[in-house]
């Protein structure tokens, strides 16, 4: 390693692969909430997908991020706190959005729903709705911490493992105190409004923050790829052959798989990180392809570059589908129909904001 690595940040620039593969995953996210927002039927194909997804999906986000703020130039404490604070708001604003989407179509189909009990019981669940917003904000809260704390490298390295190992045993504790009580269940996890839980999370973002400052120091790229994409194979491997013996084939492995991607333990956290690694890796190689692929390359940058915009918005869409189909769940075909539809929709209406609001910044 010592012909890699550097003895002081050398590799400061943007680093490619990593925004290629938020922007490649961001497909896989238009096609597995086309099934998770309607409650539709997932058929075999898509329950690999969302398997194969299971090991990258969130985790990437998190662990680009908490990479992201030793490159950022605005990584400073109270900078890292107020965006914390503007993404746990934005979860917020969001959820507003998709009242607004599940009430939309309502007002045209409540008088032919058998079950209107359906309508509310969405509206409670997204009125609290806990998702990647809002872990994002409480990990960009507590990296402000770490670097007001001045943590060296290694310390974010020790506590991100620290963290992996501690979630397990923190999940679904208790607080009975009012209010505080109910700050700890959302950060904690274990209610049906909570789709990820921050505790979680931390170990992929502090790990992020450690790989990041190594990172820096990789004056050989191509190097670098080629010692560690075998070894993140190896750990791959090895997590799936165990997680195949012990739970085969079937149903019991995807259950599984849906509850270690938001409960990822120690285990877990290390196989999804070899994931992510040896992805980013195949992206580096590919770069030159992704280049010259054109429109592909480029609209798997811009989802990248406008992530947030693409996540908060595809979800109201597939609400007001939802709606208007009288909140009944779809067939796979349709739900596959409704992906590529979502896709242009969104597509649609972020670009239309950036464009408005680039306009009136000039």
């Amino acid at each position: 390693m010592k012909h890699i690595l550097d003895k002081k940040p050398v590799n400061t620039s943007r680093q490619g692969e990593f925004d290629y593969l938020k922007g490649f995953f961001m497909v896989f996210i238009f096609l597995v909430h086309a099934y998770q927002a309607t409650s539709s039927y997932e058929d075999v194909v898509i329950k690999v997908v969302y398997g194969f997804a299971t090991l990258s999906g969130a985790a990437i986000f998190i662990f680009v991020m908490g990479m992201g703020t030793v490159y950022s130039r605005q990584s400073e404490p109270k900078t890292l706190a107020k965006n914390g604070i503007v993404m746990i708001a934005y979860q917020y604003l969001s959820n507003i959005a998709y009242l607004a989407a599940l009430t939309l179509p309502y007002l045209f189909v409540r008088n032919v729903l058998e079950d209107k009990q359906v309508y509310y019981g969405l509206l409670a669940q997204y009125l609290q709705f806990i998702n990647i917003f809002f872990i994002t904000g409480i990990i960009y809260l507590a990296l402000a911490l770490a670097k007001k704390w001045k943590l060296p490298a290694v310390g974010y390295a020790v506590a991100g493992l620290l963290f992996a190992i501690a979630a397990p045993f923190l999940y679904g504790r208790t607080v009975d105190v009012p209010v505080l009580g109910y700050i700890v269940k959302i950060i904690i996890g274990e209610d049906y409004f909570v789709s990820f839980a921050a505790v979680y999370f931390l170990s992929y973002a502090f790990l992020g923050v450690a790989f990041g400052y190594l990172l820096q120091r990789v004056k050989d790229k191509k190097a670098f790829y080629c010692w560690v994409m075998p070894i993140c194979a190896v750990i791959a491997f090895v997590w799936w052959v165990f997680t195949i013996k012990k739970y085969g084939f079937g149903d019991e492995l995807y259950q599984y798989l849906c509850i270690a991607y938001s409960q990822p333990d120690l285990f877990h956290v290390a196989a999804s990180i070899a994931h992510i690694l040896f992805f980013a890796g195949l992206l580096y190689f590919g770069d030159g392809a992704l280049k010259k692929s054109g429109v592909f390359g480029r609209q798997l940058l811009y989802y990248n570059r406008h992530i947030s915009k693409y996540y908060a918005i595809h979800i109201g869409v597939y609400l007001v589908l939802y709606g208007f189909h009288k909140y009944a769940a779809f067939s796979s075909l349709q739900c596959w129909l409704m992906t590529v539809l979502c896709m242009v929709v969104t597509g649609g209406i972020v670009r239309l904001y950036v464009n408005l609001t680039d306009k009136n910044k000039r």
